[in-house]
């Protein structure tokens, strides 16, 4: 069993009960997905496939290309132009995401900052060569956009999803 789950299952269920009231054992918050999104910064093939080959050695998934749909102007996007590409991870690779992302990524970034809406968590990893993965392969890599990415939670109010980060030692808001 991955540590973050067995460290959800039996610890932090526990926690959640003592802090807040449930009427049912489904109502206590999970990690419900994970969003990885690259934006390009040009609309070209050639620029997307670097950002394609780095999803796919952090996550270890196949990452889906996201064409626009219409025409922008202010953007300067054109209809049916690949603009990034994007992986939802859920499972085993969500947990193992996670874990590397919590005990390896973040104790390495000095100012740490991210939004928290109703259910979901939004932050930007600048420096992508604090993977070891992307780290080996540094030619290849050299100018990665950034990353966004999307913590999506099960929850019923922000202040459980609050509660689950710190828990899980994430650094606090400022």
């Amino acid at each position: 069993m991955y540590t973050f789950k067995y460290y959800y299952e039996y610890i932090l269920k526990q926690d959640f009960l003592t802090k807040f009231t449930y009427e049912h054992s489904l109502e206590i918050p999970f990690l419900n997905k994970i969003v990885l999104n690259f934006g390009a910064s040009q609309s070209s093939f050639k620029n997307l496939l670097p950002s394609l080959a780095a999803t796919l050695l952090l996550s270890s998934q196949r990452p889906c290309i996201v064409i626009s749909k219409k025409t922008s102007l202010t953007l300067k996007v054109k209809g049916g132009v690949a603009i990034g590409c994007k992986i939802d991870l859920r499972g085993a690779n969500k947990f193992l995401f996670f874990e590397k992302l919590i005990f390896c990524i973040l104790p390495r970034i000095k100012n740490f900052r991210y939004i928290v809406t109703e259910n979901n968590v939004f932050f930007k990893l600048d420096n992508l060569f604090l993977f070891k993965e992307i780290e080996k392969e540094y030619d290849y890599f050299q100018d990665l956009p950034k990353l966004n990415v999307n913590l999506n939670f099960k929850a019923q109010n922000p202040q459980e999803v609050l509660a689950f980060l710190s828990a899980c030692k994430f650094p606090p808001l400022s």
